[in-house]
């Protein structure tokens, strides 16, 4: 059946006295809800209240799934805050009263339909406000454990609630005051360490997230609070232990599961950046101590008098020859260097000499930012000499070059 046809003819059959424009995440959820997959149905309504906590659209079809997962108390409270948005919406009335009714509550049920048209019964009940907000919460926050008190009175389900408003100051005492009636509750040791994270209390965040993590429902998102903590802190040994640990267990639609993903693969990039860095700056000092023995043999057989400019330097070494362009490289003179490796490459010199100048080309490119032109090179140095001995370490460069290409803005630039 059109899951639009579908919906409104579920809202008709509740008696539903107005048509609401059809939201796509209602359809989603009537997907899900017709599959009897109620927990994802639940989702996409608490992603409609999470941007308008005032949506009766949403209040009714949460009310709607909680009735048919016989969780009629969650029902009533998703009816009664659709009509408290809007008092005019009979199909609320109708749901809270047919939910009470399959609680036994006849005389509750009546009371509710007697609130159609500002109508009000005599025998109509208190208002539970505290008991609609709580229940509110369920529909936008995760599933609790189970409380050990009247849904109405407990503060777990409050704090959860105050959580997903962003309202971490009140928040955070809620759960000292849980765990005071549940000691070494894991439910609330976690939803405290994800309080005192948003809060930037990393220290206590800490703290309480590790004894969360052995929380039934959520505790593995504890793992990937404290990679966050220990990233934000520089503890990366930490980090990298953390987020494997909640990859292992996490689901493919887990929800920080892409995000704890491309940290790993980022962490990876970084590591092998470091490795790259470290292998380059080896060669790079190898080559300097050849270029310098080159030149004591060959071009600087005569000292010049006085101090030794920059200018006297590159002077020396205007030979063109790899032992001279490594010399400046070294040195620091990257354009100087760059320049020669360019002139080199247009005379007729050895396949391993090419080679390394383009490859050097592609370091100095690297040191000077220009990822680009970097990239460009290294992929040249790949296809030409595929099979040479440095063909996986100039790989190996063009993953690092392409990888600081995309995130040069966020790079500092390195100093000598």
């Amino acid at each position: 059946m059109n899951k639009k046809l579908y919906f409104l003819a579920l809202t008709f059959l509740l008696g539903v006295s107005q048509v609401w424009a059809v939201d796509p995440r209602i359809e989603q959820g009537a997907r899900f809800e017709a599959k009897g997959q109620y927990e994802k149905a639940l989702g996409e309504y608490r992603a409609m209240l999470a941007e308008n906590k005032k949506n009766t659209e949403a209040y009714m079809a949460a009310g709607n799934v909680r009735m048919k997962m016989k969780d009629y108390k969650g029902a009533v409270a998703n009816f009664r805050l659709a009509y408290s948005y809007d008092p005019n919406l009979t199909a609320a009335y109708e749901g809270a009263a047919k939910a009470l009714e399959a609680m036994g509550q006849h005389s509750k049920a009546d009371a509710e339909r007697a609130k159609i048209g500002g109508g009000k019964a005599a025998s109509t009940p208190k208002a539970e406000p505290a008991k609609a907000e709580v229940k509110a919460a369920k529909v936008e926050t995760p599933k609790a454990a189970p409380a050990a008190v009247d849904d109405s009175e407990d503060p777990f389900e409050k704090g959860k609630s105050l959580i997903a408003q962003g309202r971490y100051q009140e928040a955070a005492p809620i759960w000292r005051t849980v765990l005071s009636k549940r000691p070494g509750d894991a439910g609330a040791y976690f939803y405290a360490g994800v309080t005192r994270y948003e809060m930037g209390e990393y220290d206590k965040a800490e703290f309480n997230l590790k004894k969360g993590l052995s929380y039934k429902v959520c505790g593995n998102d504890a793992n990937y609070y404290l990679a966050r903590i220990y990233q934000k802190t520089k503890r990366s040994d930490l980090e990298k232990k953390s987020l494997t640990a909640y990859l292992k267990k996490a689901a493919p639609d887990a929800k920080f599961r892409k995000a704890a993903e491309d940290r790993m693969a980022e962490i990876k990039a970084m590591a092998s950046a470091a490795a790259e860095e470290k292998a380059m700056r080896e060669a790079e000092s190898k080559a300097m101590k050849d270029a310098k023995k080159a030149g004591d043999d060959k071009s600087r057989s005569v000292e010049p008098a006085g101090e030794i400019t920059g200018d006297d330097y590159v002077a020396s070494a205007a030979t063109n020859s790899i032992a001279n362009a490594n010399s400046l490289f070294a040195e620091g003179y990257n354009e100087a260097a760059l320049q020669m490796y360019k002139a080199l490459l247009e005379n007729e010199i050895t396949p391993d000499e090419r080679y390394f100048a383009m490859l050097q080309m592609g370091n100095i490119y690297r040191e000077m930012r220009d990822f680009h032109s970097a990239v460009t090179r290294y992929r040249d140095v790949v296809r030409e000499f595929p099979n040479s001995d440095w063909a996986s370490e100039a790989e190996r460069a063009l993953e690092d070059a392409v990888w600081l290409e995309k995130h040069a803005s966020e790079l500092p630039r390195n100093k000598r």
